[in-house]
């Protein structure tokens, strides 16, 4: 019986390194095998507890970043509890040299993992004590890169909030914007925008893919959902792209260069994350702006432009109704 608890206190405890290490170290791994599955099943338990509400929702992500650091815990000590166990002596009791029980192992190995212990329960001398010393390595290291990757989370989920007050925050609708943005002769203005957006959307990528839990964060309003903002911004691209008449009226390097990085956010959150909506969100309508006298195509031409972006659109809208929000309305 002691081989079997040396074989899973082991495995238990390197499963659990290697998952700590691969869910806050591994950039291009994202989440680990433990981690992935405390997120999925987290998630699933709350969705159906809260029914979606949005005041609710608010609160999957940073329990479900305590489920992960919980599940750090809990396997690592039991891991190391059983380890402990292989062997009757492996734990002295200073004080009474009684026999050791499972609450005594229980004990010793948390405060070993989390503390230097209180001197009442000690290693036997020789192979557990360098088992001990490593123990106390394992619960620094935990610690470390525990702490680091809650401030490297949470200070992402500021991120990709004010990303996405930086586009809404001109307007809810890609007319709306481009209403605000033409100077009655080009749209120049949107330059430096489309400079910074094409950046911020371009380090949220990578931050959603170092660090799956940030989907899990969803936010109340859609004004600061980095999903709502992004379908927002490539509407936008879009009439800018396939809708002016006069291409030097607006920087067509900066446009192609939003819409890779979009294409490129949308292709990793639809590899792990996001499923396509198996239908086309509402297209931007630039009859709407007639009035202000923009040089557009014809709107025909426009609309068969468009249908080749049908499968790019129902990305946007999955991600969306992922974030528990809806299409922006066009509203010009």
């Amino acid at each position: 019986m002691s081989f079997v608890y040396y074989i899973l206190g082991f495995g238990l405890t390197a499963f659990t390194i290697m998952d700590l290490i691969w869910t806050t170290l591994w950039v291009d791994g994202g989440a680990g095998p433990l981690s992935k599955r405390v997120a999925h099943g987290t998630w699933r338990l709350l969705e159906k507890l809260s029914g979606r509400r949005k005041k609710l929702l608010t609160l999957v992500g940073p329990v479900i970043l305590i489920a992960t650091l919980l599940s750090w815990v809990i396997f690592m000590w039991v891991g190391y509890t059983l380890f402990f166990a292989g062997s009757s002596g492996s734990i002295v009791d200073t004080q009474s040299l009684g026999p050791i029980g499972w609450i005594d192992r229980i004990y010793f190995t948390g405060y070993t993992i989390f503390t230097l212990g209180l001197g009442d329960f000690a290693p036997k001398p020789g192979f557990w004590q360098v088992v001990t010393a490593f123990g106390s390595g394992i619960g620094i290291l935990f610690l470390t890169l525990g702490a680091s990757y809650v401030i490297n989370v949470v200070g992402a989920v500021v991120e990709k909030r004010s990303f996405a007050r930086s586009i809404t925050g001109l307007g809810m609708s890609s007319e709306v914007i481009l209403r605000q943005a033409w100077n009655g002769k080009d749209f120049h203005q949107l330059d430096l925008l489309l400079i910074n957006a094409s950046a911020d959307i371009s380090k949220l990528t990578q931050q959603h893919q170092a660090y799956p839990l940030l989907h899990y964060y969803h936010s109340e309003t859609p004004e600061e959902a980095s999903a709502v903002g992004v379908a927002i911004l490539d509407d936008l691209m879009s009439i800018l792209h396939y809708g002016l008449k006069d291409k030097e009226s607006v920087n067509t390097i900066l446009v192609q260069e939003t819409r890779s990085t979009i294409e490129t956010y949308l292709d990793t959150l639809t590899s792990a994350f996001v499923k396509p909506s198996e239908t086309e969100p509402d297209r931007p309508d630039i009859k709407k702006l007639q009035d202000t006298k923009i040089p557009f195509v014809e709107e025909e031409a426009f609309m068969r432009d468009l249908d080749t972006l049908s499968r790019r659109r129902q990305k946007l809208l999955g991600a969306v109704r992922s974030d528990n929000h809806d299409w922006p309305k066009s509203d010009a």
